[in-house]
């Protein structure tokens, strides 16, 4: 057993699925299957019942789960003993292309080189990473409509949730190349008649369902954004999104929504009583200072 094998079970723990896991940690199935059923074995009980729809936690392994984070927080404290009040960056964040391309600039500002770690998830899954700290910092993205939900869900988390940008308006996003790149405008209903991409994660489902689009039956939802700009890229996929600047070349069409203005609304979250580091101050500043030349799409 190493501190390689306790973060491989959380995090397959984490996205339930062996194969999802060994993807994200880039490794393959079967090493990780391997790795897991040695360390069973090493420790004499279940970690996880195996199934065909998947996996599940054992009672015995949700007590090692549970043990093997607060080893790895510590180990990670211990990591960072050297850097003072220099700490590295400890990001978790809702997917994002602005916020990725801030934290590159940021990082190639200064001649200070620390192993910072930025790692892009739904909301939910931003709000339990910081809960289990995991991540110092989490920055979160939602519709204007579920500003008083996310806040109260914070609350009841023992989180604290302060505001990041002005709300950004919201367009429908297609490829030049899409059937409707050259309409004015969209109503949110015809969305739902066209191949539509999402991410997969609770809170996109969520958003979904406040757009009344989440039965439709070319709904194609993705785990990356890479996955996710591919489609939309496909000129087949369509999507809503919001930019803080509208960008003028992208190879993408952004189309106002008639029926509806639709904000989206970002925080960021950290734990109650939480004091940020400067370097989390100066980051936070960094993205918040205006920047024409980045497009800040979402």
């Amino acid at each position: 057993m190493n501190f390689n094998h306790l973060e491989y079970v959380v995090k397959t723990a984490e996205y339930g699925s062996i194969s999802k896991a060994s993807g994200k940690l880039y490794l393959s199935q079967p090493y990780l299957s391997g790795v897991i059923k040695g360390l069973e074995e090493e420790l004499g009980y279940k970690i996880f019942h195996r199934s065909k729809s998947g996996i599940e936690v054992t009672e015995l392994g949700e007590e090692f789960i549970k043990s093997a984070k607060i080893i790895l927080l510590e180990l990670k404290k211990i990591r960072e003993l050297n850097y003072a009040d220099e700490k590295p960056l400890s990001i978790s964040c809702y997917y994002a292309t602005y916020i990725m391309e801030m934290f590159l600039k940021f990082k190639n500002s200064t001649k200070l080189r620390l192993p910072d770690k930025i790692r892009e998830m739904g909301n939910r899954e931003v709000l339990e990473s910081v809960l289990a700290g995991e991540s110092t910092m989490g920055i979160v993205f939602f519709a204007q409509e579920k500003k008083g939900k996310y806040y109260k869900l914070a609350e009841n988390m023992g989180l604290q949730m302060e505001g990041l940008f002005q709300p950004m308006p919201m367009f429908a996003m297609m490829s030049e190349n899409h059937k409707l790149a050259k309409t004015e405008e969209i109503e949110i209903k015809e969305l739902g008649g066209y191949p539509y991409v999402s991410y997969d994660d609770t809170s996109s489902k969520m958003f979904l369902k406040l757009l009344g689009i989440e039965e439709n039956e070319q709904l194609l939802e993705v785990s990356d954004r890479g996955s996710f700009y591919d489609a939309v890229m496909s000129g087949e996929y369509l999507t809503i999104m919001a930019y803080k600047n509208i960008p003028q070349k992208s190879g993408v069409k952004l189309i106002p929504i008639r029926d509806k203005k639709l904000y989206l609304t970002s925080c960021y979250v950290i734990s109650k009583n939480y004091q940020l580091t400067k370097r989390e101050k100066e980051f936070l500043e960094f993205m918040t200072t205006d920047r024409r030349k980045t497009d800040g799409n979402l």
